[in-house]
């Protein structure tokens, strides 16, 4: 591409200037702690009673992360770690001469400004996942699963939740805990004598202090990689290998059924289903459920798209979150190779009049998904999912009442793999995706494509004490299906093969089939004083295509990014640490015509006082823009800047507040700002409040409308490209308030009212293709005017009524209006045509039982 030779300097002096703080010297040893056998088991009280604990190690040497970086830790810290043949027993004693922080909240509530103590075990030693057991003064437990991803970086899964004991008290001296955790619920090599990673933290919340037992500088590498070590573990076996959850669903649903003459008002129902986990071996675990529910999971938020891409959602279903670090493989440019919200979507066909019943989603009948590691060192996941076939009963224009398929029975599977070598320093990888659908009628065939697989390879290699990486990946995608389903799949957004000024594209409308490739390789270093960077490289060729079960907004792309950082991590007079960085992206076409290009700046800075402020500032040059006219002719990107500022306040105080403030502006006089303060209440150790709105006003010079054929059009291919100037108005509220009446009973709720507008100018045509000018045009366009009001939110109640197992009881409500040919933005009209529309209430309970037979 063009843009290469132009940056070839630019590799150079950036890769000089961050090897000249390559770190020097050998990684100093870690500590190790030393667990001793009991005889007798230990009960779980707040009090270490036991005679047993006086023969266990005492570890007490702990080290400030924050706010003293390697001082030792301000209050004395005791911990003594035992084991039987079921559980691993960890006692602590955290002395304290000021007051105990403490706050209820629910299981795997944010740390926030109470005091914590965590157990962090590395029970493979792979150097690369950690399971997590936490506790505060006040008994609420935190879990998780710590893992480190294919690129490096670590992340929590919050939806583990295992099945373990802890007990916290308070006294004169500071407060205690107490946990049991069982080996059932690790995963461990079957080695006799077992070596774990173990890390140890204590956080003193109203210091904003954090120690651990084994210190690693913030200038080095850090992570699950440097833990301490965990000895003295012998002959010990992972315990019942079978975990059963079945579960009942009662469900009432009291909503407006509208135009839909198969439904009430109010329709009531009942279901069961099961989780299942058994371990396969000490390492490896399947995970199975069976008609899943996931009534209790929080509601997506109200999302406006007026662009060209697909909004990607977060995934909040736990089946799905718990344990997918093992399914993660970026395909560059933002996308990934298994997006898990394809299984159970909303169906992609719908019936042919507005008098019809269909799901909202596919019904998931079944999934399982087995991983591990194993003890050479190989990390496998494979996932295996089935939804069902989908009908929806529609009434036509002569009265009958018919029905037709929505979606197809549908398997999906996703086989991960991945080696570690040299101590987790180096990795290599593979994935494989399958997605079939049974299209057992030609109108199916003709509508939706057969299959899509994916094959995908990685590696990650780092040395200099991990302070550097190198990282890449390649991944080929095919999609198969009938020449009308193949052909549709070339005009979607992501494609847009119908260009007919791209010389390199074109529909091929006898295609049964579309394959493609996506690459990447970067390095850059990771660790250091104060420099850290990267340069990236990669390339998706026009037909990759991984939509059947990954996300990917755009392929026809060559990207090439360099990035730098500077980290000041010492205290200093007035800032307690800063960063300053910058970056620059530049990404081309396959016709190697420059599609976008951004040249960033952006600093963050905490105060000694702990609050902090955060900016950016960003200029894009002047581009092509492939995607402006929908599948038409190349426009012009216009150049523009903008910038935002952030502030957050110190998070131990009982009033907290944030705020950002953000504008953008081009060069043909289009510009967005938004705000979103937002402010957080905790007054009360067992409710908190955070809540905050987001303000959004937009001038878009040319909102794409519609395409119109007209063969007089000669210069534009024989069609007209409608736009018209776009004015819109947004305003939504986040609302969240929790209430914990004791760590196995709480409330959690939300709330998000929407409001958007959108005033569209007098409809105008692209005069002609490469530029951004315009014309009136002549014809009729309907008015696209609109007023949305929107309302999503819900409340869960939930009881961990014995260990294991849980009540949920879950309440939805949804109202939505909208208003076609209004435009104008008007708070108190808006407003009260929201909370005038008939609210959707859906109530749910669910209740599940843990047996492990």
């Amino acid at each position: 591409m063009r843009i290469y030779p132009r940056i070839a300097a630019m590799l150079a002096a950036h890769g000089a200037l961050l090897a000249a703080q390559q770190p020097n010297g050998s990684a100093p040893a870690a500590p190790a702690a030393i667990a001793a056998r009991t005889a007798t088991p230990i009960q779980v009280g707040a009090r270490l009673s036991e005679a047993q604990w006086s023969a266990a190690q005492v570890i007490s040497s702990f080290t400030q992360v924050d706010p003293v970086e390697g001082d030792a830790a301000s209050e004395r810290t005791e911990v003594r770690i035992l084991y039987d043949d079921e559980a691993l027993y960890v006692a602590a004693r955290l002395y304290d001469r000021g007051a105990v922080s403490h706050r209820l909240g629910p299981r795997d509530m944010p740390i926030g400004d109470s005091d914590w103590f965590s157990v962090n075990l590395d029970s493979y030693h792979d150097r690369r996942t950690a399971f997590v057991f936490e506790v505060n003064p006040a008994g609420v437990m935190r879990d998780y699963v710590r893992t480190t991803s294919a690129e490096g970086k670590e992340a929590d899964d919050l939806t583990w939740d295992a099945v373990w004991e802890v007990a916290a008290s308070t006294d004169s001296l500071g407060w205690m805990a107490v946990f049991r955790i069982p080996f059932h619920q690790l995963r461990f090599s079957p080695a006799r004598e077992q070596v774990w990673g173990l890390q140890l933290g204590r956080t003193i919340g109203r210091m904003n202090e954090y120690a651990v037992f084994s210190f690693t500088p913030k200038r080095e590498r850090g992570g699950i990689a440097s833990y301490g070590l965990l000895t003295g573990i012998r002959d010990i076996r992972p315990g019942k290998r079978l975990e059963v959850l079945p579960y009942v669903v009662a469900r009432g649903e009291y909503v407006d059924p509208g135009p839909n003459p198969y439904r009430s008002d109010a329709e009531r129902s009942a279901s069961t289903g099961v989780d299942v986990k058994y371990r396969v071996t000490s390492d490896l675990t399947l995970n199975a459920t069976i008609n899943p529910d996931f009534g209790q999971v929080e509601v997506d938020p109200a999302v406006v798209n007026l662009g060209v891409y697909e909004t990607r959602f977060e995934e909040k279903r736990p089946f799905f979150i718990e344990g997918s670090e093992i399914f993660n493989y970026s395909s560059g440019g933002g996308g990934q190779l298994f997006y898990t919200r394809r299984i159970g979507r909303a169906p992609q066909l719908t019936a042919p009049t507005a008098l019809a019943d269909a799901p909202p989603l596919t019904t998931i009948l079944g999934a399982a998904k087995l991983s591990g590691k194993t003890s050479r060192g190989w990390s496998v996941g494979v996932l295996e999912a089935v939804t069902g076939r989908e009908e929806a009963t529609y009434r036509d224009a002569a009265g009958a009442d018919r029905r037709t398929v929505v979606e197809p029975l549908t398997n999906y599977l996703v086989a991960r793999a991945r080696r570690e070598l040299r101590a987790g320093q180096s990795a290599i990888g593979g994935v494989l995706t399958a997605v079939n659908r049974n299209l057992d009628s030609p109108f199916l065939r003709q509508q939706l494509r057969s299959a899509g697989y994916t094959g995908a390879f990685d590696f990650r290699h780092e040395w200099a004490r991990r302070s550097w990486v190198v990282q890449g990946g390649l991944a080929l995608s095919q999609v198969v299906g009938e020449p009308a389903a193949i052909t549709a799949v070339q005009r979607l957004s992501n494609h847009y093969f119908q260009r007919p000024d791209a010389r390199h594209l074109g529909v091929d409308t006898s295609a049964t089939s579309l394959s493609g490739l996506s690459a990447q390789i970067s390095v850059g270093r990771q660790a250091g004083e104060h420099w850290r960077g990267d340069v990236t490289i990669g390339t998706i060729t026009p037909a990759f295509e991984v939509n059947d079960i990954g996300y990917n907004y755009r392929a026809d792309r060559r990207d090439f990014q360099i990035t730098g950082t500077y980290v000041q991590n010492r205290v200093g007079t007035f800032w307690r640490y800063w960063t300053l960085g910058g970056r620059a992206r530049f990404e081309g076409n396959y016709s190697n015509q420059l599609i976008a290009n951004w040249l960033t700046l952006n600093g963050t800075f905490r105060h000694l006082d702990y609050w902090s402020v955060g900016f950016s500032a960003n200029h894009s040059l002047r581009a092509n823009d492939d995607r402006l006219t929908r599948g038409g002719p190349m426009a012009v990107r216009p150049a523009s800047s903008n910038a935002s500022v952030s502030f957050l306040s110190d998070a131990r105080q009982p009033f907290t507040f944030s705020a950002g403030l953000a504008g953008t502006r081009d060069e043909f006089g289009g510009w967005q700002w938004e705000t979103s303060p937002k402010l957080g209440v905790k007054v009360s150790p067992r409710w908190t409040l955070e809540t905050g709105p987001r303000f959004l006003r937009v001038r878009t010079i040319a909102q794409y409308i519609t395409t119109v054929p007209d063969p007089a059009a000669t210069a534009m291919w024989g069609r007209r490209y409608i736009f018209a100037e776009l004015n819109q108005t947004e305003l939504s509220l986040d609302m969240r308030i929790n209430f914990t009446f004791s760590p196995d009973l709480s409330l959690q709720t939300y709330v998000q009212p929407l409001l958007s507008s959108g005033d569209y100018g007098v409809a105008k045509e692209l005069a002609a293709p490469g530029t951004f000018d315009f014309r009136a045009y002549n014809g009729s366009v309907p008015n696209r005017d609109f007023n949305l009001r929107s309302l999503r939110g819900n409340a869960v109640l939930r009881w961990t009524w014995r260990p294991g197992s849980t009540l949920y009881l879950a309440w939805q409500q949804s109202r939505r209006d909208y208003a076609a040919g209004v435009g104008d933005f008007d708070f108190g009209r808006d407003r009260q045509a929201l909370f005038s529309t008939r609210a959707d209430n859906i109530v749910v309970l669910k209740v599940n039982y843990w047996l492990n037979p």
